[in-house]
């Protein structure tokens, strides 16, 4: 077994080296996805107790296969853009309304009449929604999202709370939003806020609903705290799961005191994030300037997450998974950009052509943000 990766807390993949070393035969590329880690996953939120509704974040992996799997869980969806619902729609055609949540951020008028028209719950995370286009609301539920200034996560561009985020309505708006929603009947039911993807911090999540209760007391209507999503997955393979447990127990004691509300999910990589891995094949060797660059055939173009904000993504030799480390590497794709960096000063054994990479914790964010930059392709998904 690697010394990355402890008897006691196992990840699905060393345990099906040989099945995806033969898949990467019919495949050089590919991302492949373990339905049984997403369904464990699914089954693991459900069994914390202080969630009432638990709604899966749809950027972060959009594959048919995994909605439908997810909606026979009786999971609900969030979307951000008409074209999510729109995607969710063709898949599960039967969906009910109640299942999917709305959450625009600087979207056109017309995202929100599409969505108010669909009956979709709709979060309204601006001032400006509201006093611009009130008559759209009139008669309407709606959820806020509240930006506390709270922000947290790996990186400044998933931190999405605090004045240098563009998300939220800050506490100050708060009086004025309740003085149009009264004037056109729009009733506030729910306050939502994220403040951020992995926040490893138990407390946080339950100092964010200590606020949002907080503020839900001055808006009667409210009976929905949405404390979003951000639930961190295993960075490195050495890392402990997060203690979904001990988040449970301490929002259930606030839920004894405020039995008025409940409490609402969105978590996204959570989910899917370390069920998917990247299978590749290595392509050239080079050493420079005391740098050894490992090339690979996958690049930014499908996994730009390392070059937009410094994501950590272990990086194995699935050929040599077992043999020993001979030097640290920089893993590099063929795209045409100095940031074209998949992973910096990896351990990595004896490596030559043709070896069989896998990159891990590819099941979110990689092919919902994926492109074709230099006309490259982007490789196929594969359920197994």
């Amino acid at each position: 077994m690697s010394k990355f990766i402890s008897a006691e807390r196992p990840i699905w993949w060393s345990s099906k080296i040989t099945q995806l070393l033969e898949l990467s035969k019919i495949h050089r590329n590919a991302i492949v996805y373990d339905m049984d880690t997403i369904i464990g996953n699914v089954n693991s939120l459900f069994e914390q107790d202080a969630f009432d509704e638990v709604f899966y974040a749809m950027k972060a992996n959009y594959n048919s296969s995994v909605l439908k799997n997810l909606a026979n869980k009786n999971i609900g969806f969030e979307c951000v853009s008409p074209g999510e619902v729109k995607h969710l729609l063709d898949v599960l055609p039967y969906i009910d309304a109640t299942k999917i949540l709305f959450t625009p951020n600087f979207s056109p008028k017309e995202d929100y009449i599409f969505a108010l028209n669909s009956n979709l719950m709709v979060t309204v995370d601006s001032l400006y929604p509201l006093k611009a286009w009130p008559n759209i609301f009139s008669n309407k539920k709606i959820m806020l999202r509240i930006d506390l200034g709270i922000g947290d996560g790996h990186h400044e561009h998933v931190n999405t709370g605090g004045d240098s985020s563009k998300f939220g309505i800050t506490l100050d708006k708060l009086a004025e939003i309740q003085i149009i929603a009264n004037a056109h009947n729009i009733s506030i039911v729910g306050l939502h806020t994220h403040s951020g993807s992995g926040i490893l911090n138990v407390l946080n999540w339950v100092n964010i609903a200590n606020k949002l209760i907080e503020i839900a007391n001055t808006i009667p209507s409210v009976t929905i705290l949405n404390l979003g999503g951000g639930i961190p997955i295993r960075e490195k393979l050495s890392d402990n799961p997060f203690d979904l447990g001990q988040l449970n127990t301490l929002l259930l004691d606030l839920k004894r005191k405020y039995s008025k509300y409940e409490f609402w999910l969105e978590p996204g990589r959570y989910i899917v994030g370390e069920a998917g891995v990247i299978l590749t094949k290595v392509t050239q060797l080079k050493e420079k300037g005391g740098n050894y660059y490992i090339g690979v055939e996958i690049g930014m173009n499908t996994l730009i997450r390392p070059a937009l904000y410094d994501a950590y993504h272990e990086i194995i030799n699935l050929s040599r998974y077992s043999e020993p480390i001979t030097k640290n590497a920089t893993i590099v794709g063929p795209i045409c950009e100095s940031g074209d960096r998949l992973g910096n000063n990896r351990e990595f054994p004896s490596t030559i052509e043709g070896d069989t990479i896998l990159i891990a914790s590819a099941g979110a964010y990689v092919r919902s943000m994926a492109s074709n930059y230099n006309l490259r392709e982007i490789p196929k998904e594969i359920i197994i």
